[in-house]
């Protein structure tokens, strides 16, 4: 029986999942997630997501997505980016790994991108529906496959953590607190009735990756959203959720002309006293500048490698061991 590859379908989710957990279990995620990610994403092409079958069993998965020319679909890509495509996320079931499965999926993804016109691949940094922001550094295996075939080490992201059981707000919170007041400065939660000083906000601070195109059909959803507000202008704006048992916060926004003034650890700080009030025990932040959460007592909690590979002349020698796509996929 030979390893064959083919479209990703609907009905294979489950057996995704639990294969991802299997072999990610740092990244560990629920039905739920991998659809949002995948098939939400306004970027998602059912090209760039494959699947390697071992006798009907699904023993792989690739994701890669080109968003396709610069802003893509959800609008929300830069110039500086037009040339990236991006590895979502892979896995192989360790009792496969020896059959170059994983080299033979990731070589079908870097043909997809590069049929799409992309010049780089990226493991990393992809400002849609992502999983994590690169590899995490204790994947020692994971970073030696990109390794050995190509890639190389670009950058480096952290998550940043704080418990919240003991919190109380430090001084240089209590001080900034202070200084915004002296400004006429105020921190709320998000109204309905702020919804166009939101607009004119989102406009101004022209951050596509946060508000990209149509943002307002969702706005507030499955979130909790704070706001800086100046008069009766939003300056700065923040966001808290839920995600299944864990807390997360961001993303978080000050106004160029208004920032180093003590907004943002104040919107940081009453985000922070609300999840403490809905019994969080801790929140993390994710693919964060650090200086600024270290400020306020947060620690590093994850490293990630963003790792990347050019594919002009990309050579195309893919193993026997798996077969090309069936024309029969649906």
């Amino acid at each position: 029986m030979e390893v064959e590859a083919r479209l990703l379908r609907r009905s294979d989710v489950s057996q995704i999942v639990t294969g991802w957990n299997l072999c990610l279990p740092y990244d560990r995620i629920s039905r739920e997630r991998f659809e949002s990610i995948i098939f939400d994403d306004p970027n998602y092409e059912r090209e760039g997501n494959l699947v390697a079958t071992w006798n009907d069993k699904i023993i792989g998965f690739i994701a890669a997505v080109a968003r396709e020319e610069t802003a893509g679909l959800d609008g929300a890509g830069k110039a500086r980016e037009e040339d990236f495509g991006y590895i979502k996320g892979l896995f192989v079931l360790k009792n496969y790994e020896g059959k170059e499965v994983k080299g033979c999926l990731l070589e079908k993804a870097l043909r997809f991108l590069k049929s799409k016109g992309k010049k780089i691949a990226r493991v990393g940094e992809y400002t849609g529906r992502y999983f994590s922001p690169g590899i995490d550094i204790r994947y020692e295996e994971e970073l030696r496959f990109f390794l050995d075939n190509g890639f190389e080490k670009v950058d480096v992201e952290e998550d940043v953590t704080i418990d919240l059981n003991a919190f109380q707000p430090t001084e240089y919170q209590r001080l900034a607190q202070q200084r915004i007041e002296l400004m006429g400065v105020a921190i709320k939660s998000y109204q309905t009735k702020f919804f166009d000083e939101m607009r004119r906000f989102a406009e101004k601070l022209d951050y596509p990756q946060w508000f990209p195109k149509d943002w307002e059909l969702h706005f507030n959803e499955n979130c909790y959203t704070i706001v800086a507000v100046s008069k009766s202008d939003i300056v700065g704006w923040a966001r808290f959720f839920k995600d299944s048992e864990r807390w997360w916060f961001g993303p978080i926004a000050v106004l160029k002309e208004f920032r180093r003034k003590g907004i943002g650890t104040c919107l940081l700080l009453e985000a922070m006293l609300q999840m403490k009030t809905l019994g969080a025990p801790n929140v993390t932040a994710g693919w964060v500048d650090v200086p600024f959460y270290i400020k306020s007592n947060w620690k590093i909690s994850r490293r990630y490698i963003v790792l990347q590979k050019s594919l002009i002349g990309l050579d195309t020698k893919c193993m026997q061991a798996i077969r090309g796509l069936k024309s029969s996929d649906t």
